[in-house]
């Protein structure tokens, strides 16, 4: 069973309407896990009579962070006009497909938008359907869907009014802010809604990288220097209030392992996380015989691109045959292209201006093979633990 806490880091929010048990044991949580959460993490936890929320905020904003279901920026630009659109909008007001689009149309800042258009309307339903998974809207009567292929259909919608608690709230209106930096660096003016400042920065930072991102590298000095020295405190608190979760501490970098299946983790059982653990194990096997070397500092991994793909090719080779109809049939050249993109969203490695693939050192820690592939070609974990995560909310 998930503990409280692990729910709210795993959920948007939680819903009554659609897991009441849940809602009730996270909206009831003790006095001591919301002082956990305001001076360890210094979020703001939200409970209404409709769902609570854990409002999470990282240590630092990743790419791979962003709405799945999104394509491309213009699909933000129309999130954000439909939570506007929804800002006065009660618990079962309806309103038509209609009513959105005029509102867009008449407030999209940028070119006009002429819903004529097949990408426009095909980027307007993308939101709508994750304003609906979301909770945000229900549909009454309609299909929406019909609206990509034709622009003269309409839909009947209702709001459920949870769309004022969907965005994060600051310190001061955003348009006083001058850079994104510094809209980072509000995080740390107040905390939990409340007009205390936070005063341990650096605890905060800690734990919000652990707990929300997953992981704290050297890029982050100061938060990883404070987990290396409070590490057996930090062990504590995650027994107490999280104990599905794991530290796990080394020279360059900190991270949360969990067991069993969990939404938004690594590895998860893709075909493409198979092929990335194969092709960790073939460079590790490569450092260990010392063909590759890890820097001394930060224990990154700097190989070509070429030498990369190379690998990717020995790993096709070796294992290939036990692979699916469709990663068989993919080239070695489109394999490597989806490692690499992998890589870099979920920030295992970036590329250099030299051309060179720097590999964190996170990568080479959870790595794949076949124990007995001859007989059955079962892809088994390996590493300092077995079946390890790295936990990504």
């Amino acid at each position: 069973m998930k503990s409280a806490l692990l729910k709210l880091l795993s959920n948007f929010w939680i819903l009554k309407e659609k897991d009441v048990e849940s809602y009730y044991e996270c909206k009831n949580i003790d006095k001591e896990l919301k002082d956990f959460i305001v001076t360890k993490l210094g979020l703001k936890f939200y409970a209404t009579s409709e769902m609570v929320r854990l409002e999470k905020v990282p240590l630092v904003p990743r790419e791979y962070m962003g709405i799945l279901e999104f394509e491309e920026p213009k699909d933000y630009v129309f999130f954000c006009l439909v939570l506007a659109f929804l800002e006065d909008k009660g618990r079962d007001t309806q309103f038509l497909l209609e009513d959105i689009t005029q509102y867009i149309r008449s407030n999209y800042p940028y070119e006009e938008i002429d819903w004529t258009m097949y990408s426009d309307r095909r980027s307007l339903i993308r939101v709508l359907k994750f304003c609906e998974k979301m909770g945000l809207i229900k549909i009454d009567d309609g299909n929406q869907d019909l609206f990509v292929e034709r622009a003269d259909v309409d839909v009947l919608y209702e709001s459920t009014g949870l769309s004022k608690y969907f965005m994060r709230t600051f310190p001061k209106s955003l348009v006083e802010y001058s850079s994104v930096e510094e809209i980072l660096n509000s995080e740390f003016e107040f905390t939990n809604g409340l007009s205390d400042q936070i005063t341990d920065i650096k605890r905060i930072k800690a734990y919000r990288g652990l707990l929300i991102d997953g992981i704290v590298d050297f890029e982050s000095e100061a938060p990883l220097y404070y987990i290396k020295k409070q590490k057996t405190t930090i062990s504590q608190d995650l027994e107490r209030f999280v104990p599905e979760l794991e530290l796990h501490l080394f020279k360059s970098f900190a991270y949360l392992g969990v067991e069993g299946d969990y939404e938004y983790t690594y590895p998860d059982n893709s075909n493409l996380c198979d092929v990335l653990l194969l092709c960790s194990r073939e460079l590790l096997e490569r450092v260990e015989k010392g063909e590759l070397r890890l820097s001394p500092a930060h224990e990154m991994l700097e190989i070509s691109l070429d030498h990369f793909k190379l690998i990717v090719e020995d790993v096709k080779k070796k294992y290939g045959h036990f692979w699916n109809k469709e990663w068989r049939e993919k080239s070695t050249d489109k394999i490597f292209e989806e490692l690499l993109e992998f890589l870099h969203l979920h920030s295992f490695a970036k590329t250099n201006d030299d051309g060179y693939l720097v590999i964190s050192p996170i990568f080479l820690r959870v790595v794949g093979e076949y124990q007995d592939f001859v007989a059955n070609g079962e892809l088994s974990l390996q590493d300092d633990g077995i079946e390890e995560r790295v936990l990504k909310i």
